[in-house]
């Protein structure tokens, strides 16, 4: 009974009592909440991912732009270095040009100089040869031998010979001017070149500013490259004038210097001395020559009038050939005369056409100087304008350029975080969101934890209870098994009494049916006595059954 009413108590308890918070009812919660905090994690942490995207191309971009800006002034640099070098090699190239002009009019001044000296010097020669050829015509006429006059006027023509081959060498000397010609001419070509070279200059910076939309295009992209290309293009364009320059000085230095000039003069002076020497010496071996063979026909005459008369039809026939031999050498060297007179006037010409050589050539010489210092302050002056202009209006574009990109790039940053904003706003909308959830959630959870203690606190009251309970059950159950225990004692014990009862029955009723037998055939039953002992039928008596009931 105590049992069963154990088990109905536990059924109402578990009907009766509301549905208590469990463990997975925990659990889940939980779960609910961190994948609700890994979902918001993984939201920040794709918007930290977007945010430092933006940053690594915000400092991409930055970075390319310093790059380009350090460029564009490393490019400025190199052609301002460049525009300082070749404003060093165009004052070189004119100071060069100055010294080589001064030099070539010193030599050629030195050169008319030295003309002038040789042609004074020539005339007083020629002066001296003609008195001195009067004197030894007088002399000649006056004496009656002839061969030594005769080798005195080889001599002598053969001077004059050397003279002109010196002056034919002289006036192959004049062919350097048209080595300077040739130089003035490669002057002027290589100033045509520098102009050349300036305008195309000058039209490659007007297309560019024509183009500045081509300009930024091309300066966002790698402008960069092909201004470096265009300027190494000048480069070789300056190279080739370079070449252009060296090889005007070469031809210039093909001129004859002073070291030429002197050795000329020196050589001429040389010649005039030896001509001046063999003269002298002509002059004294002929009259030696007459003076000896004026004493050997003294001798000859002294020795006797017959070799005299025989002779003097011999020598009026000598005399005759020499006197028609004197005559001959005689027009032969008026001849001669003549023609080193012509010799002289061309000598006086060729001096006059050395000197108006000499002043056209110093007069072209300073007037190219004068046009190409003109040319090249000019072209400086325009150059630098030109490069000073051109390089501000790049400057502008460049910055224009520049701001104009940054502008659009702050735009574009400023779009960006203001998504960026917009989106942190939202997810600080959710995470306000989500937070009020947990704190409500944690409220609930808090209530349910809180209900739960409380349920479980009942429930460890009613355990305790049950405990209590469950051990006067545990304590009436071993009364239960030893009341069992003797009830099975009993029960044993009637069951034994009932088999000896029954055993006593069996016997009593084999004896009873043994007599019926025995009386059956007679049909009369004995009655005992009530005298006899009524114990002395036990064996047919029946044991009562001891039942206690408790």
């Amino acid at each position: 009974m105590r049992s069963g009413f154990f088990i109905l108590t536990l059924v109402s308890l578990s009907f009766g009592s509301p549905r208590s918070v469990s463990h997975e009812d925990i659990r889940d919660a939980i779960l609910s909440l961190v994948n609700m905090f890994r979902d918001s994690g993984d939201k920040l942490e794709r918007h930290e991912y977007r945010e430092r995207q933006l940053g690594e191309q915000l400092k991409k971009a930055l970075v390319g732009l310093d790059k380009r800006h350090r460029t564009t002034d490393h490019n400025l640099d190199a052609i301002a270095l460049v525009v300082n070098r070749l404003d060093d090699r165009l004052s070189g190239i004119e100071k060069m040009i100055a010294q080589r002009d001064e030099r070539e009019r010193i030599q050629l001044q030195k050169a008319t100089d030295a003309m002038e000296n040789i042609q004074s010097s020539l005339q007083a020669w020629m002066n001296n040869v003609g008195e001195k050829m009067q004197a030894s015509g007088s002399q000649v006429e006056g004496q009656t031998e002839g061969p030594g006059f005769g080798a005195r006027i080889d001599s002598l023509v053969t001077n004059v010979e050397h003279i002109e081959t010196h002056m034919r060498e002289m006036s192959e000397k004049s062919a350097h001017n048209e080595a300077l010609k040739l130089a003035s001419e490669t002057l002027a070509n290589t100033a045509s070149n520098t102009e050349r070279v300036l305008s195309q200059y000058e039209n490659r910076l007007a297309e560019l500013q024509a183009n500045p939309s081509a300009v930024q295009t091309q300066n966002s992209q790698d402008w960069h490259h092909i201004f470096l290309a265009a300027m190494e293009a000048h480069q070789k364009i300056l190279q080739d004038l370079k070449t252009l320059t060296e090889n005007a000085t070469n031809k210039l230095s093909t001129l004859p210097n002073i070291t030429e000039v002197t050795g000329i003069s020196n050589s001429t002076h040389e010649l005039l001395q030896e001509i001046r020497y063999e003269v002298t010496a002509g002059t004294e071996k002929g009259v030696a020559r007459l003076d000896a063979k004026l004493s050997e026909a003294q001798t000859v005459l002294g020795r006797g009038q017959e070799d005299m008369l025989k002779t003097l039809t011999d020598t009026a026939v000598i005399a005759e050939g020499v006197y028609g031999d004197i005559t001959r050498s005689y027009e032969e060297l008026l001849k001669e005369v003549r023609r080193s007179g012509e010799v002289e006037s061309v000598l006086i010409q060729t001096a006059d056409n050395v000197m108006d050589t000499k002043r056209r050539i110093e007069y072209g010489v300073h007037q190219i100087l004068l046009e190409v210092g003109d040319l090249v302050k000019l072209h400086s002056k325009e150059l630098n304008a030109t490069m000073n202009r051109r390089f501000d209006n790049l400057s502008s574009t460049i910055v224009d350029s520049h701001s104009g990109a940054m502008a659009n790039l702050t735009s574009k940053i400023e779009t960006e975080i203001s998504q960026v904003w917009r989106q942190i706003g939202i997810m600080y909308q959710q995470l306000t969101e989500s937070a009020g959830a947990l704190d409500r959630l944690q409220q609930q959870t808090e209530t349910y934890v809180n209900g739960s203690l409380e349920t479980m606190g009942s429930m460890g009251g009613k355990v305790g209870q049950i405990t209590g309970l469950m051990a006067e059950m545990d304590s009436n159950l071993n009364y239960l098994l030893g009341r069992l225990s003797l009830v099975t004692q009993e029960f044993n014990s009637i069951k034994s009494d009932l088999g000896s009862a029954l055993d006593n029955i069996r016997h009593a009723f084999i004896s009873v049916q043994k007599k019926v037998k025995e009386f059956g055939k007679t049909g009369i039953i004995p009655i005992t006595d009530s005298n006899e002992d009524p114990t002395a039928d036990e064996g047919n008596q029946v044991s009562p059954i001891n039942v206690e009931v408790q």
